[in-house]
């Protein structure tokens, strides 16, 4: 897939970098070119819309705590999703932002 003759194959390609384990894995570096990253900001937009359109903030604050806790060692115990968070908490604040103003939009 080296020439990407369609627009699919391109679509195609960026979502399978996009959840590489790291940024090391593809020749693509940058913004969701990895899963880490890609897991934060889904998150961020998807609780921000709900959040908005449903006005139940709490979910919100939990992953803020999560992401910006005091305690941001990851642990053997810490689920793939928690680490992601603790990684990327730019990328769910960004995340948060799209989707609070998505559900704006859409609770008009």
């Amino acid at each position: 897939m080296a020439d990407d003759p369609t627009v699919l194959s391109k679509l195609v390609r960026v979502i399978r970098q996009a959840g590489a384990p790291s940024e090391d894995s593809y020749e693509r570096d940058g913004f969701l070119s990895h899963h880490a990253e890609t897991h934060a900001a889904g998150l961020g937009i998807g609780v921000g819309m709900i959040a908005m359109t449903t006005d139940e903030w709490r979910y919100v604050s939990a992953l803020l705590a999560i992401a910006f806790g005091a305690n941001r060692e990851l642990s053997p115990s810490s689920d793939r999703i928690t680490g992601d968070l603790k990684a990327e908490p730019h990328y769910l604040v960004g995340g948060l932002a799209v989707g609070l103003l998505l559900g704006a939009l859409i609770s008009r």
